[in-house]
């Protein structure tokens, strides 16, 4: 069975994510049931450490976050990561307070960048509680709004139109920048 999403207007939150999400609990990450994202709005954050522009972004969506969920929002984020390992997954996942889909679960990461057409990171995509999508550029409206007073930013999506030509150089020239400044040396 594919863990790709298939097309449709609604899906549920275990086809997006599968069964099981990381939640800190004590300080720690643990396995959670994917169940606990029901009847909340979801932000499915896809981003990776070694991206500056990611890097930039995360404390932003972080202050939103926890402000929203102080005020009671029911609001939760889910970390889709483009980490190219376990260990930077986990030396990022240990700077945000909301859940991710576990490393491992490589198929359902993919699945979801394919899904919403992912093109670069950062990109934040909304869900509503009942899983429609009501944003696929949420990063563009939390930057105009990070006091979140339209939130859940439903409808303020300002898709640019890109080439895959820039996006390809973009990526090739942040591989190349990632090699010299994080590549092995020895």
């Amino acid at each position: 069975m594919s863990a790709e999403p298939t097309p449709g207007p609604d899906l549920d939150f275990v086809t997006y994510f599968g069964h099981r999400l990381l939640a800190k609990r004590d300080g720690k990450a643990t396995e959670v049931p994917v169940s606990e994202l029901d009847g909340k709005y979801v932000g499915i954050y896809f981003s990776a450490h070694w991206c500056p522009p990611c890097r930039a972004f995360t404390p932003l969506l972080r202050k939103t976050y926890l402000m929203l969920t102080a005020l009671g929002k029911p609001f939760e984020v889910v970390f889709v990561s483009s980490d190219q390992s376990q260990q930077e997954f986990n030396s990022y996942f240990e700077e945000m307070p909301w859940m991710a889909i576990p490393y491992g679960e490589t198929s359902h990461r993919q699945g979801l960048a394919r899904r919403f057409s992912v093109m670069g990171i950062p990109t934040l995509v909304i869900l509503s509680p009942e899983g429609h999508v009501l944003n696929t550029n949420a990063r563009a409206a939390l930057i105009r709004d990070p006091e979140a007073a339209r939130f859940p930013w439903e409808g303020e999506e300002e898709r640019q139109a890109y080439s895959l030509l820039p996006i390809f150089l973009m990526v090739v020239l942040a591989w190349f920048v990632a090699q010299f400044l994080f590549g092995n040396k020895g």
